[in-house]
């Protein structure tokens, strides 16, 4: 056998062997086709999941799994200006129920912010920026992740008190401080994983101050307030809700500014661009309320304006934690159910 056959035959002897290990395996469950199988063993791989076939709870996630891959395709909207995408996230395998854990009940969302009376701020005299990235300047914490606890409102409240004492204080990458949302949350309310409000977080923080992360860890759960050594590091909290302008001054002058919003849930899958999704409570996939954090701005390549938003859903969800969303255009309530902000003070 001459030398170009025997590389040929070896050639052909690999591609085989590459293609055999890349055969899609049948479910032996039988609940998903070999395509989406596929699809569900490199899910596993990538989000760390444990599930053994035969398990009641493996079927049920196979079966949440191949209903939100049909849930996916139809969220795609192939929308050439604000290139949003969706794709298989770490909820890829989770229930509308389990999904509803991590939002506001829509029976129990809060009244608005009528009972907290707040300040709008005064118009910064310096320029704005046409775009504007708070992480660019070191003074914003690691993304964090709230789990089956509807407390996001503390995480948003706690990110944008987080930044902002971090600015005025100029404490930068390794010497930011971080804050405890599990002494913020159980500190503010009863009952903080049914949800609230970030201006009723950052209130409180103002008057009874906020425990470092490293004093007070996270667990999700509703505890008791403790008493432990707190900051005090908000001097004033300012209500900038329906002004899209006064927003914008401040995020590019001043600090991050939290954000309560509508979700639907296309949300949850959300990977990249900017979203548009006009969620509304007559949504059909309306699951509840949600809050997030305001670091940044920015107009895409297509001219369209969008802000840059902190969520607390861990960095494997959205870009690497973070998303952006139509600017100027009042999306899911975006800019109209409550903007508000701490502005901090100098402390030790």
């Amino acid at each position: 056998m001459n030398r170009l056959a025997v590389l040929l035959l070896l050639g052909l002897t690999g591609l085989a062997i590459a293609r055999i290990g890349r055969v899609k395996k049948a479910d032996k469950d039988g609940i998903l086709d070999e395509e989406d199988n596929d699809k569900f063993e490199t899910f596993k791989g990538r989000f760390k999941r444990n599930c053994t076939d035969g398990a009641d709870a493996c079927k049920q996630r196979k079966r949440n799994f191949a209903n939100n891959l049909k849930r996916i395709k139809k969220f795609q909207k192939n929308n050439t200006d604000t290139k949003e995408e969706f794709g298989v996230t770490e909820f890829a395998d989770w229930s509308t129920a389990d999904l509803k854990k991590l939002v506001i009940n829509p029976d129990k969302m809060p009244a608005p912010l009528d009972s907290i009376v707040v300040p709008e701020p005064k118009r910064s005299k310096r320029a704005t920026a046409t775009a504007f990235d708070w992480r660019t300047k070191g003074v914003v914490t690691p993304v964090k992740n709230q789990g089956q606890c509807g407390c996001c409102w503390a995480f948003a409240a706690s990110a944008a008190v987080e930044t902002a004492s971090n600015i005025i204080n100029k404490r930068y990458n390794a010497s930011q401080r971080s804050y405890s949302e599990q002494q913020i949350m159980t500190c503010t309310q009863s009952s903080p994983c049914n949800g609230g409000w970030p201006a009723t977080a950052l209130n409180s923080i103002k008057t009874k101050g906020a425990a470092r992360t490293a004093t007070v860890p996270y667990t999700g759960k509703e505890t008791a307030c403790p008493s432990v050594a707190v900051d005090m590091p908000v001097n004033t909290v300012v209500d900038m809700t329906g002004n899209v302008a006064s927003a914008l001054s401040f995020v590019g002058t001043t600090g991050p500014i939290t954000a309560a919003f509508y979700v639907c849930e296309d949300f949850y899958y959300y990977t990249s661009g900017i979203y548009s999704t006009n969620c509304t409570t007559s949504s059909a996939n309306f699951l509840g309320g949600h809050a997030v954090t305001i670091m940044g701005y920015g107009t895409n390549s297509a001219g369209v304006n969008f802000w840059l938003v902190k969520n607390s859903w861990g960095t494997n969800w959205g870009m690497a934690g973070y998303f952006q969303i139509k600017r100027g255009t009042d999306t899911c309530k975006f800019e109209t159910w409550g903007l508000s902000a701490p502005t901090a003070k100098v402390i030790a």
